[in-house]
């Protein structure tokens, strides 16, 4: 049973399923764009995530600062409201570059679960890191 509204707002915090049982990411609502047409675009950072990363010296990322969603990832990875924040100022870098390409025509938005967005972050990372 899945614990979402179909009403978002900025600063909440989400829980959603992770990969496994060790990963319990949560996602934080930063802002809210409206799609040309349709819909809203939902701009988070991920806390909590158990991303590999070859290149990094613990070879580990634990959060992601900017990722753009629709609500329907929220619908497809379970998630549940677990607070209010302060949206975090660290996405304001990876969404200026997503708006620039996004008004061009070259980027878009998730609304595949979460676990699956994470898997692809990771080897996405993995070929980057190999040259592949």
């Amino acid at each position: 049973m899945t614990h979402v509204s179909t009403s978002y707002a900025i600063g909440q915090r989400w829980r959603c399923l992770g990969r496994h049982a060790a990963e319990t990411p949560v996602l934080t609502i930063n802002r809210i764009d409206q799609h040309p047409l349709g819909g809203e675009i939902l701009h988070v950072s991920v806390t909590n995530a158990h991303i590999r990363h070859p290149g990094l010296r613990n070879g580990v990322i634990t959060t992601f600062a900017h990722l753009p969603i629709i609500g329907q990832v929220l619908e497809r990875s379970d998630a549940e409201l677990v607070g209010q924040g302060m949206p975090d100022p660290a996405y304001l870098d990876g969404y200026h570059q997503w708006k620039q390409a996004f008004d061009a025509g070259h980027a878009g938005s998730y609304g595949i679960p979460l676990a699956e967005i994470l898997d692809l972050i990771e080897m996405m990372l993995a070929k980057r890191d190999t040259g592949h």
